[in-house]
């Protein structure tokens, strides 16, 4: 939970909330209850009766409609700390908003049913990863720790039911993927704890014969039907007898194991992306982005645009959002980086088709570059950043990424070089405006301040000052300069129009406002203007540029 920002309700084990990593106290059994009644309705509108069989076992009060109302206001106080209006009262009760990711029921019968299709589809290694994932989320009993209620036992039970299934599908995978004896005990424990349950007796069953113990699989068969007879007054029905009369004849197939290598490889799960970095203040872009990838779309592969000015931390944004939307695409997740070289577009689809991939494309210039990537398998989801929302492509969603606000900003730097440097307030202050309040930018700062540990923050505010604020801040792939320049070189090699309105941009004599709508828009298009003029970092570039060769 600790890698995630926004809200996480975990409903699987004792009733907990998580805000922004962390463990929100929830000590009211009241509030607990209400939470776990809405979050077991997610999106539905649960009415004020509804609430009090939940909430009173034994009858709700006179004063029942307060209570709810109070129990509500304390909700939205955890909930709705960054605006989000997560608790709504409508039509005579309470809805609570989430997205796919922030529930771990959702999430457990999301990863279930993708490893029951895979299962399905003679994919065994797919369906263990996805169904071993599944039952992660559980830490025992669901609502575990709440007293008992009539009106939640229903769902609850249903829950504990939908984890057998899957506890059961995870055995039929483990045997399919070729498992045999170490999986003899947790097929003991089930049947000890559900020994009506055919599946669990012939897992058992087939785990030891595979195991080389026959005697002990027949056994298992004798002791099932015992506990048929005497419990349900039947036989076993046809799938254990039929196994039973193929152990007696020996039947080879059951000793059938899955093709290795190469079928093995073509069900397997890769993933391409590259490590999380640190984000503050994200939470709202995340949940947006996560939210429309793990969204199906009936128009065909999902499209998500993120998009904002170079340095803001877009790429930031995407990776995070990909690795909490990763269980969505259980085939895989891939990462581009359009400023290495593209790959082959026609070779690039045949790769993706009939998968249920996520692919990352970083650094996108322009449409062109991107539409040969774009594929229509509707189980595939495409997260692209660009420096603009790349009108001309269809997306499914499109995501700004501002500048960090003061406050955000300064926290960053605090996390990236400790609190206890980032004193005075005012110099931390300073810093980041120095900086544009872009998390690059700030990155790099960070790093000079972590290479000499004596500098002080405002030493080196004043050492970002014109003329010289690009050299302080070229850290090794941390380099603000170095990103703009990428863009200016792109740009010049195809509109050198564009890239002369930028050079006498940078001498002062062409004001911004001045420049033709269209040379304006192919400079915004390049992420080298924004809002009709140049960003600070921008205009240090532009000087360079207009008082020398690039």
């Amino acid at each position: 939970m600790e890698t995630f920002e926004g809200i996480r309700y975990r409903l699987l084990g004792p009733v907990e909330l998580y805000h922004e990593g962390r463990a929100v106290d929830l000590s009211s059994t009241k509030v607990r209850l209400m939470l776990t009644a809405l979050a077991l309705a997610p999106n539905t509108v649960v009415s004020f009766e509804a609430l009090g069989k939940v909430l009173w076992e034994r009858g709700a009060p006179p004063s029942a409609r307060s209570n709810v109302r109070t129990y509500a206001t304390t909700l939205r106080r955890v909930l709705d700390r960054d605006s989000r209006n997560r608790l709504v009262s409508r039509g005579g009760g309470y809805q609570l908003r989430t997205d796919p990711d922030e529930l771990d029921v959702q999430v457990f019968n999301r990863l279930a049913d993708i490893g029951r299709r895979a299962l399905a589809d003679g994919e065994p290694a797919s369906a263990r990863t996805h169904l071993r994932q599944a039952l992660a989320l559980w830490r025992g009993h669901p609502a575990e720790g709440l007293p008992p209620r009539r009106a939640l036992a229903g769902q609850l039970d249903a829950l504990t039911e939908q984890r057998l299934l899957v506890e059961e599908d995870l055995l039929e995978a483990e045997l399919a993927a070729g498992g045999t004896a170490e999986l003899v005990g947790t097929a003991r424990r089930l049947v000890t704890e559900h020994p009506l349950r055919e599946r669990c007796w012939a897992a058992l069953m087939l785990a030891l014969y595979r195991g080389g113990d026959v005697a002990a699989a027949l056994d298992a068969f004798t002791e099932a039907r015992n506990q048929f007879v005497a419990g349900l007054g039947l036989e076993p029905g046809p799938r254990l007898q039929q196994l039973h009369q193929a152990m007696l004849n020996r039947d080879p197939a059951l000793l059938d194991r899955p093709a290795t290598t190469t079928a093995t490889t073509a069900g397997a799960v890769h993933c391409e992306l590259p490590r999380q970095v640190t984000l503050v203040n994200r939470a709202e872009e995340v949940r947006t982005v996560v939210a429309a990838l793990c969204t199906p779309d009936d128009e065909g592969a999902r499209v998500v645009v993120v998009y904002g000015p170079p340095g803001a931390g877009k790429s930031a944004v995407a990776l995070r959002a990909a690795h909490q939307a990763a269980w969505c695409y259980p085939d895989g997740q891939r990462y581009v980086d359009l400023t290495a070289t593209a790959p082959d577009g026609a070779r690039w689809r045949s790769t993706l088709a009939g998968r249920r991939e996520l692919v990352v494309v970083d650094h996108c210039t322009s449409a062109a570059r991107l539409r040969p990537l774009l594929v229509a398998e509707p189980d595939c989801g495409f997260l692209i950043t660009a420096d603009t929302p790349l009108a001309a492509i269809d997306a499914t969603c499109r995501v700004a990424v501002r500048r960090l606000s003061t406050p955000a900003a300064v926290a960053m730097l605090g996390k990236l070089v400790g609190r206890a440097r980032v004193t005075p307030d005012w110099a931390a202050v300073d810093l980041v405006v120095r900086c544009d309040h872009l998390p690059l930018a700030i990155r790099a700062a960070a790093a000079v301040l972590i290479a000499e540990p004596r500098l002080g923050l405002a030493d080196l505010a004043a050492r970002l000052s014109a003329g010289t604020i690009l050299d302080e801040l070229a850290v090794d792939d941390l380099d603000p300069r170095a990103r703009l320049l990428a863009r200016y070189r792109e740009m010049s090699t195809v509109d050198r129009v564009a890239a002369a309105a930028f050079q006498y941009l940078g001498t002062d004599s062409l004001p911004a406002g001045r420049l033709s709508p269209a040379v304006a828009r192919r400079l915004a298009d390049h992420g080298l203007l924004e809002d009709g003029r140049l960003a600070p970092l921008t205009h240090e570039v532009a000087v360079e540029l207009g008082t020398g060769p690039a």
